[in-house]
């Protein structure tokens, strides 16, 4: 945007000095004008040539019609540049909308596809089943990704870290909020972590290392349980992550 307003500001400066350039023309053309009408004034009439005929040079009348007749040209002239400095800019603003749509475009489609969290398969999906350790059936509210303890976890998508501690059933946990995306509030959680690597607050892009695969809180084995969130309620996270 500044080097666009850059450009316009030379090319009006350009025409700017233009139209100086061709005023002052003018005003010495006619001043010499002026001032040999002036010296041939003083002069002694010359008697015309035998067979000639005498040639009265132009009045003042004439010779100000004629500088009329340039100014207009100059100023016809400086109209259709500036007209065409305008469309320039014109066009230049079209094609600054068009990227920016363009991007946006680029931004929501990289919203909608997730990175893979950490390397492993899905060992236990969304869905109702028995908890392993509690020994009753209730919803399994995300994915269970297999993996070795201490394996990097990464950002499925970028966003701002909400929460960033331990509880005794999910224990060190991390949840990201996304923001909006297709109309809904998306937020992602990762669960069971042996180590946290970012803080309460704390912006993440999209595959940056948040923590380290474990076996904290209600775990049998090291694993990730990745949870994610449409409005605040649970949903399956594999209809987010781009398998790998």
């Amino acid at each position: 945007m500044a080097d666009g307003q850059a450009g316009r500001f030379g090319r009006l400066a350009r025409l700017a000095m233009s139209v100086v350039a061709l005023s002052t023309l003018l005003v010495v053309s006619n001043s010499v004008e002026l001032s040999h009408q002036a010296h041939a004034a003083d002069l002694p009439a010359r008697q015309p040539l035998i067979g000639t005929a005498r040639t009265d040079p132009p009045s003042t009348i004439q010779l100000a019609e004629q500088r009329a007749a340039s100014l207009r040209q100059a100023a016809r002239l400086v109209q259709t540049a500036a007209q065409q400095s305008q469309l320039q800019d014109h066009r230049s603003g079209e094609t600054e909308q068009a990227n920016a749509i363009q991007a946006e475009v680029d931004r929501l489609n990289n919203l909608t596809e997730f990175a893979w969290p950490t390397n492993g398969g899905v060992s236990s999906g969304f869905g109702m089943r028995k908890h392993p350790i509690l020994g009753y059936v209730r919803l399994h509210n995300g994915a269970d990704i297999g993996g070795a303890c201490g394996n990097p976890i990464y950002a499925a998508q970028s966003g701002t870290v909400t929460k960033a501690g331990y509880s005794s059933s999910s224990g060190n946990n991390i949840r990201i909020d996304h923001s909006t995306i297709n109309g809904k509030r998306v937020e992602t959680a990762y669960l069971h972590m042996s180590k946290l690597a970012v803080r309460n607050g704390q912006r993440v892009n999209k595959g940056d290392t948040i923590g380290y695969v474990g076996t904290t809180g209600l775990s049998t084995a090291c694993h990730l349980h990745l949870a994610l969130y449409e409005d605040g309620s649970g949903s399956d996270p594999l209809d987010y992550l781009r398998r790998r």
